[in-house]
């Protein structure tokens, strides 16, 4: 502890401190902002700046560590009151307490912004920790970088990018990030156990490992090799079982009891998206306003894992809420209310051309049942999509209502004339 005290008091990171809480909240806010109010979705967004702290982290280590220096590591060793392995130990703890503290101001923040709209529950530690890992990871590797390579301005930089570098390319693959906390999903404890695991051998073989090879006639303990070369042998076996021990994101067990409006049409959601259900129960509302000689609307708009998992059909049917947009519940609820209307007349048709101008006439009908939905037209930040005119549709929908059934009868006509194959 008195080793820890004096790195923490050593550590250039007490000045950079301010920095690192910036770099956190930036990444934290700037991507989005449609996680508050969300406890999952916040949860994940906690997270995610590990990407960007991590290798600020791995820098901060590396430079930490060089400090020393590699090749008098045996000097040091041979001169000091205490082993080189504890100077090691309290070198990167000094680094990583700094580096959760920032993490832990972010995390702080976003609970402080989200508790007031997102109702009973709290930060998911499991994201929490998720993120805890990746900075172990990152700053153990910025450590032992420093004691092998042993140039104190280069050993930072090469950390630093190749620790982004690494996060961008195997970080999902390998499971160390997740960039959607949609509420139907958890972490699986397993696979996260597994990376805490990995985590913490990463840190115990940095300092056996680094011991052993830049020993210069200092005989480490043989202990401390013996726990740094099997934490070495045992982190890459977690790597070689990561992608085969599961997913780390899981499907969660719909509740018994959803949330859901008083509304006709019902619409229900997980306790987690309630703020949204205002929102949704609206929409829900206007599409049961459109006449019902053509439409025919559901008595209730489900939320996605609500009635079955992703191995049902109904599954896929039921509105997702995606990077807080409800443009993209509103494709699925309007999709349900089509479904009905479309499905009796549907056969092969007789022509590619034919199929051609049914599709297109059901797509205008869908896109004109979302902007309906919404009372709005599509949003700008949307891409993608059917290839309709959107700023058209989203004109009409504030024409008067005859003019809008005259245009979906227009499109229901082509659906009923198709000729069958």
């Amino acid at each position: 502890m008195r080793l820890l005290i004096i790195e923490l008091r050593r550590s250039s990171l007490r000045w950079f401190l301010p920095l690192l809480i910036a770099v956190d909240l930036a990444a934290m806010f700037g991507r989005n902002s449609y996680w508050i109010g969300v406890w999952p979705q916040a949860s994940a967004a906690v997270q995610l700046p590990s990407l960007y702290l991590g290798p600020a982290l791995a820098a901060s280590a590396a430079w930490a560590a060089g400090r020393h220096g590699g090749k008098q590591l045996g000097v040091i060793a041979g001169a000091g009151a205490r082993p080189i392995w504890q100077t090691d130990v309290a070198v990167l703890a000094s680094t990583l307490l700094y580096g959760f503290a920032a993490y832990l101001v972010g995390a702080a923040t976003a609970a402080v912004v989200t508790v007031g709209s997102a109702g009973p529950g709290f930060l998911w530690p499991s994201y929490l920790l998720l993120g805890m890992t990746v900075l172990v990871i990152c700053a153990s590797f910025g450590h032992a970088l420093a004691r092998l390579l042993n140039v104190k301005f280069l050993a930072p930089v090469v950390a630093a990018i190749a620790s982004f570098l690494a996060l961008k390319t195997f970080g999902d693959p390998l499971g160390l990030l997740v960039f959607y906390g949609d509420p139907q999903l958890a972490i699986s404890s397993r696979a996260l156990l597994l990376r805490i695991a990995l985590a913490l051998f990463i840190a115990m073989s940095c300092v056996g490992v680094t011991s052993l090879v830049l020993r210069n006639g200092w005989r480490p303990p043989p202990k401390i090799v013996a726990l740094g070369v099997s934490a070495f042998l045992a982190s890459a076996l977690v790597v070689v079982i990561l992608p085969q021990a599961g997913r780390l994101v899981v499907e969660r067990p719909a509740p018994k009891d959803p949330l859901c409006s008083m509304s006709t049409p019902k619409v229900c959601v997980w306790p987690e998206d309630r703020k949204y259900l205002p929102h949704l129960s609206l929409m829900a509302e206007r599409l049961s306003r459109i006449p019902g000689e053509m439409f025919s609307v559901p008595a209730a708009f489900y939320e996605r894992g609500l009635r079955g998992t992703s191995q049902d059909e109904v599954y896929y049917r039921d509105f997702q809420i995606i990077d807080g947009y409800l443009w993209s519940a509103a494709d699925a609820m309007a999709g349900e209310v089509l479904d009905s209307a479309v499905a009796p007349y549907y056969c092969p048709a007789a022509s590619e051309a034919e199929e051609n101008r049914r599709t297109l006439a059901v797509w205008e009908i869908k896109v004109w049942l979302k902007s309906r939905a919404t009372a709005a037209a599509r949003p700008s930040l949307i891409r993608g999509g059917p290839p309709v005119d959107y700023s058209a549709i989203g004109h009409l929908i504030t024409r008067p209502e005859s003019e809008q059934q005259a245009w979906a009868r227009e499109r229901f006509d082509i659906i009923k004339g198709t000729r069958c194959a």
